[in-house]
């Protein structure tokens, strides 16, 4: 199989990406009695992620040559004095049908780590090996790309049942109890 340019070879061996998840913080009031209350943070929505960084895992092909490849880009971007920052990452998650569903761009990416490498004659014959590398990011975006037509071949939306008075069914379930 041919590929168009090296980024195109490269992506074609990834075998994961680790996406941060989501962690609050939550400011706390001691009310009379001790009774304590939990609000929302006043943070900026980018800062609310577990961490800024993105691991990819790659599947080492032919004979460790996207191993250099990454080691290549790695070094050059280091070596790179007049900009502080990768060209923004983005991640494309396809359907079963290789249709996009959605978009994850990271703006102001930096290449933090690339793991080690061992060569090894049995590891190339007998196992697959894998590698890492890491990058860390300042902002990202997700888009989503699905249309009501691309979500079902009939055009039509499943409707989303809720027969609750609040949106949240414990919190309106809870109210409920206290006024007994």
């Amino acid at each position: 199989m041919q590929y168009e340019n090296i980024i195109d070879y490269l992506n074609s061996t990834i075998k994961s990406i680790s996406f941060p998840g989501i962690s609050f913080d939550l400011p706390k009031q001691v009310l009379i009695r001790g009774k304590e209350r939990n609000f929302k943070p006043a943070k900026n929505v980018q800062d609310v992620v577990t961490t800024r960084d993105i691991t990819i895992t790659f599947r080492s092909v032919d004979s460790d040559l996207n191993y250099w490849l990454m080691f290549d880009l790695v070094t050059k971007h280091y070596l790179d004095l007049e900009n502080s920052f990768n060209k923004p990452l983005t991640i494309t998650c396809l359907d079963i049908k290789r249709d996009a569903i959605y978009n994850i761009k990271f703006f102001e990416t930096i290449f933090k780590s690339l793991s080690d490498n061992t060569f090894n004659y049995s590891q190339q014959k007998v196992s697959s090996k894998d590698f890492t590398t890491t990058f860390t990011f300042n902002f990202y975006d997700v888009e989503f790309l699905l249309t009501k037509g691309k979500v079902l071949e009939d055009g039509t939306l499943p409707g989303i049942i809720n027969d609750h008075e609040n949106d949240n069914f414990l919190v309106g379930h809870w109210l409920k109890r206290g006024r007994s």
